[in-house]
């Protein structure tokens, strides 16, 4: 949506009519936006506050991810996007983490938004129309569909990863890009749940457990991430499990994952065991329990109890050195599962993609075929929880459609395809 908006901009900038250059975008589903309408969870987390070099590193853990966004972040900002939805009527708040919602709390606000505006721009919709394929003759790109051929002398391709494959991002993009001798990074999952070889207890299902540190080790390798777990019938998810969820996915590859949870991230294993000392001083005749009790989800003290050999009926004053020492090592290091898989089919987004090394960044264009396009998820770009991803989306189809319309200015139509 964004490249049609940014191509049909430069267009008219340079008095060339509507009706002189053709730009459609044919979509296979029924309506425009499908991924904008389940976004944060129905109501469209639309993208993230700050400024725009903070949100590459926020939002962007590699450099790689960030020296090729860079370019388009700079080119369509967050608050561009806001200023256009603002002058359509959807007014907007941010989250204290920063993430921005329309005040009405449905996405739908936001994808009409963004239809009108389409509109304004003369820009053609082309609805249920799926791209089965794409071949380029003579410099003219031509896609079929179930009902006839639509031919253009530029092609951007925006069609999505390949998690919720239901929303119609079954990979198609990463099939054209690949015909057209582009690398394609092996999609993997992000921002996705992590399943585990045993289901948690029913009791533990929809437990949070706020603020803790993630903890993912293989033999080799630690990773960890800050932030709220949720417990699922399945395994886990919350900010914390999906940030981490793509580094999880790549070494599970290689290797098995245990997930844990330090439950006191604030604290050293040292200060943590002089807190227990202070309550073997202070509070000698309470149950060790209390303290967890007061500070943890009570369902989960029992667990941590078990797990850490110290009985639920122990007491501060006769709590020996070597539990103490388990508690605290328990209370730092909890046990949550083996990961069994982390399912891409799940995920906000998927990593991996459309080679950066095969695009340039400065304007979506491909290195390999000129007059092709790509912009997106489509591309090997996973970014945070929290508006990243669409911010991403935004900016380089921005770009990308500038682009576009800087090249076809002596042409006579173009068109865009999206799944």
């Amino acid at each position: 949506m964004c490249a049609a908006l940014g191509a049909r901009t430069v267009l008219r900038e340079h008095h060339v009519s509507d009706t002189d250059c053709r730009i459609a975008i044919a979509e296979r589903n029924s309506r425009l936006g499908i991924k904008i309408r389940i976004s944060g969870g129905g109501k469209c987390n639309i993208t993230h506050a700050g400024n725009m070099m903070s949100l590459l590193t926020e939002g962007f853990l590699r450099q790689s991810e960030q020296r090729f966004l860079k370019p388009s972040f700079f080119e369509l900002s967050n608050e561009t996007v806001l200023s256009w939805l603002h002058a359509k009527g959807v007014h907007t708040y941010t989250r204290d983490n920063g993430r921005i919602f329309p005040c009405s709390g449905k996405a739908d606000n936001v994808l009409r938004a963004f239809e009108t505006m389409l509109a304004e721009h003369s820009i053609e919709v082309l609805l249920n129309t799926h791209i089965l394929a794409l071949r380029q003759e003579n410099g003219t790109f031509i896609a079929h569909t179930e009902r006839e051929e639509l031919r253009s002398d530029f092609l951007l391709i925006a069609t999505g990863g390949v998690s919720y494959s239901k929303t119609g991002t079954t990979g198609d993009g990463l099939r054209f890009a690949k015909a057209f001798g582009h690398h394609i990074v092996e999609p993997t999952s992000a921002l996705a749940p992590i399943y585990f070889t045993e289901r948690p207890h029913s009791d533990f299902v929809g437990v949070s457990f706020r603020d803790v540190e993630l903890i993912a080790e293989t033999p080799t390798k630690k990773l960890t991430r800050r932030g709220d777990v949720l417990i699922t019938h399945l395994g886990i998810s919350g900010p914390a499990c999906l940030s981490i969820s793509r580094e999880v996915a790549e070494v599970l590859k290689q290797n098995p994952v245990s997930m844990f949870v330090d439950f006191f991230p604030n604290d050293s294993a040292e200060t943590l065991e002089q807190d227990f000392i202070s309550f073997q001083t202070r509070r000698a005749g309470q149950f060790v329990r209390t303290f967890f009790e007061e500070r943890l989800p009570n369902v989960i003290v029992r667990p941590l109890l078990t797990q850490a050999d110290v009985p639920h009926e122990q007491k501060w004053h006769s709590l020996s050195k070597p539990m103490r020492r388990s508690l605290t090592a328990t209370s730092k290091k909890y046990f949550l599962g083996t990961v069994k898989e982390v399912p891409i089919e799940r995920g906000e987004v998927s990593a991996g993609g459309v080679s950066l090394q095969d695009v340039n960044p400065k304007t979506m264009q491909s290195r390999l075929v000129p007059s092709l396009y790509f912009a997106g998820e489509v591309l090997d770009v996973a970014g945070e929880v929290g508006g990243f991803n669409l911010q991403a989306a935004y900016s380089t189809g921005w770009i990308a459609g500038k682009s576009v319309a800087k090249q076809i200015l002596a042409q006579h139509f173009s068109f865009s395809i999206r799944d």
